[in-house]
């Protein structure tokens, strides 16, 4: 591809930066979802710690089962004018109306454990509707293989300086105002019922919603039985599988981490700060990846990326053995630099792969495509708490005692040498994966000239004028 060319499949700076804004908002529904929701509900709201384990299990089946449906959606309808906003613009009143509620419960009044199940379905089947489109439109931004995985690591980032935020919330407004449980959870309400609109808002106003290849206005919708067709290829279900592991190993390390913290380190307070340090190391790390990726190949970039995870997690193994909290938090930011990356790097290879399957059936299915992506994490996540706290009950682990030094050596090797393995198999997977950057060149070549004929733009003789 010549300079000229390439070019201009870069995006702006301020429509790049636009496009990812829209990830704060969706980082601002998972976390306190999952994080400072049930607390609240099981405590003040007088539901109780069973009753909302199960409405939470509910939640997170329905959100797993809305993510294809929601796919098989946003590939299905479209629009003259796009394809994407529509969808965007459907998450704002099933997530900003569910917020006041569900963010904002009744002091003093104990919760309807039916009213709460009923907003988290909305809930969860908004934040749906936002992410699986909002990945999808990244796609459509731009063809170039090395410009996606700069988007979705831009987009990475974004979501980390998210998290940053939404943790720092509760303490920066803290500082001002006298908060209780309720007024740390109703601050996360207020601030995704004001940051959702406005990120649209500059998202619409300044990044366009445009295919790489034409919107057919009189194109048929496709039928299901063409959609589910795009799962025939192996390297579809390579990525997925390799998504399911990151999810697991990444769950793993989050869902033990402040067991570690307490009952190997010895912190009786202060964890917070060091996953701060964590999440801005993972900003910082992703550029680098990004780096490698442009001068390798994005399936390599992630193997390396999996292989300096997996010698992390190696060397913490002495180093918890040694208890040195200095040692332990240098630690802890080495691995923050490749927290964000698969993730990047694994959602532009999908992007890549949406053209492969439009090069074979002539359809755009990477809403479905990213709906499945977004299945296989939660998959992933759900099974990391699984496998590392049925590990830990194995050997006898008690949360409320995780000082224990019978059990310290056996948390150890679940906080790392669980991560070691899964890694090693993304590494596997990944192995001779066969959309490289040549590959996908010549796809992209394929879908240029389809589209040149299909408007009429094919090769014609060219007479002086």
């Amino acid at each position: 591809m010549s300079a000229p060319s390439k070019k201009s499949f870069r995006l702006p700076l301020h429509q790049l930066l636009a496009y990812c804004s829209l990830t704060i908002p969706i980082t601002a529904v998972g976390m306190p979802v999952t994080t400072y929701l049930p607390p609240l509900y099981a405590g003040q709201g007088g539901l109780g710690l069973a009753t909302i384990g199960f409405i939470f299990m509910i939640a997170r089946i329905w959100d797993v089962v809305t993510d294809p449906i929601v796919g098989v959606l946003v590939d299905r309808f479209q629009w003259r004018h796009g394809r994407r906003k529509v969808w965007i613009a459907l998450s704002v009143p099933l997530l900003c109306v569910t917020a006041f509620f569900l963010f904002m419960p009744a002091r003093g009044e104990p919760a309807s454990a039916w009213a709460l199940l009923f907003q988290l379905l909305v809930l969860y089947t908004g934040w749906t509707f936002l992410q699986t489109t909002h990945q999808a439109w990244g796609a459509d931004l731009t063809p170039d293989y090395d410009e996606r995985s700069k988007l979705f690591g831009y987009r990475e980032m974004m979501s980390a300086g998210g998290t940053l935020l939404i943790l720092s919330l509760p303490a920066l407004l803290g500082s001002w105002f006298s908060f209780d449980e309720y007024g740390e959870v109703a601050s996360m309400g207020w601030f995704l019922a004001l940051v959702l609109p406005l990120t649209i808002l500059v998202a619409f106003a300044l990044v366009p919603d445009k295919s790489i290849t034409p919107v057919i206005p009189d194109r048929p919708k496709m039928t299901l039985s063409q959609i589910l067709s795009g799962m025939k290829d192996r390297a579809i279900w390579r990525i997925l599988a390799v998504e399911i592991c990151v999810g697991i190993g990444v769950g793993i390390t989050a869902s033990t981490f402040l067991f570690v913290a307490r009952g190997v380190i010895g912190m009786e307070s202060g964890a917070s700060s060091i996953l701060l340090i964590f999440f801005i190391f993972s900003i910082i790390g992703i550029p680098l990846w990004l780096w490698v990726s442009k001068r390798l190949e994005k399936h390599t970039a992630l193997q390396i990326v999996c292989l300096y995870s997996l010698v992390c997690n190696l060397v913490l193994i002495p180093a918890l053995m040694w208890g040195n909290l200095w040692l332990f938090i240098a630690l802890v930011a080495l691995l923050g630099l490749s927290f964000g990356a698969p993730q990047a790097l694994l959602r532009a290879m999908i992007a890549d792969q949406v053209d492969r399957e439009e090069v074979r059936t002539d359809l755009n299915k990477a809403g479905f495509y990213f709906a499945f992506m977004g299945t296989s994490y939660k998959i992933g996540q759900a099974t990391a708490i699984g496998v590392s706290f049925l590990l830990l009950a194995l050997i006898g682990f008690n949360p409320e005692m995780p000082e224990n030094p019978d059990h310290r050596m056996g948390l150890i090797l679940v906080f790392t040498l669980v991560p070691v393995v899964i890694f090693a198999l993304c590494i596997l997977m990944c192995r001779n994966y066969p959309l490289t950057r040549e590959a996908h060149a010549q796809d992209r070549e394929t879908l240029r000239a389809r589209a040149a004929l299909k408007n009429g733009e094919a090769e014609a003789p060219v007479t002086a004028g």
